[in-house]
């Protein structure tokens, strides 16, 4: 089993609290990807299993989005884990139906945001700019979200995302 490097915070399964574990202190498997991404492991004492997500063998290694626009399998099959939020073995023991299924709905949200983001800079150049303020980090815009409904009075939960904060500000627009 792969030892954290330097001290790393991660929710193990069966807890629904962080814990915070030491350096030197076995790395549970599910924990694995976490601290590789932010140097809490190093490559070379992480489990190789770990880190391998199965894909799908119907789809090609470059995806195509749109016109001149194409993903590698690896990044449509790692955003697809992300969205479902399982651990690596609990993924790669999906069926193939399954998995193929949440890839699909994956490829699609990807070609959605691959086609608004090209309708924004093939448009004219004010759209284009517009474009880039759209690029606004999640936790930047989340916190403008919070002020608006704060300054228009609507009652929310600060744990919302940033789909339900801004659902609950279009729907208070509404009235």
């Amino acid at each position: 089993m792969a030892k954290f490097i330097k001290p790393f915070r991660g929710v193990p399964v069966g807890e629904i609290y962080p814990v915070q574990f030491a350096a030197g202190v076995d790395c549970p498997a599910e924990l694995v990807a976490g601290a590789l991404s932010v140097g809490a492991l190093s490559l070379d004492t992480a489990p190789l299993h770990a880190l391998s997500l199965v894909g799908s063998s119907i789809l090609p290694s470059q995806v195509p989005l749109v016109d001149g626009v194409t993903v590698s399998l690896g990044d449509v099959v790692s955003h697809a884990h992300a969205a479902s939020g399982l651990t690596a073995d609990a993924w790669n023991a999906l069926d193939e139906g399954t998995r193929d299924e949440a890839i699909g709905v994956s490829i699609q949200q990807l070609t959605a945001e691959a086609e608004a983001k090209k309708a924004m800079t093939s448009s004219d150049p004010a759209a284009a700019e517009a474009g880039d303020a759209g690029n606004t980090p999640p936790a930047a815009e989340k916190g403008e979200l919070i002020q608006q409904l704060e300054a228009a009075g609507v009652a929310f939960d600060k744990r919302w995302g940033v789909d339900k904060l801004t659902a609950a500000l279009t729907e208070a627009r509404k009235d």
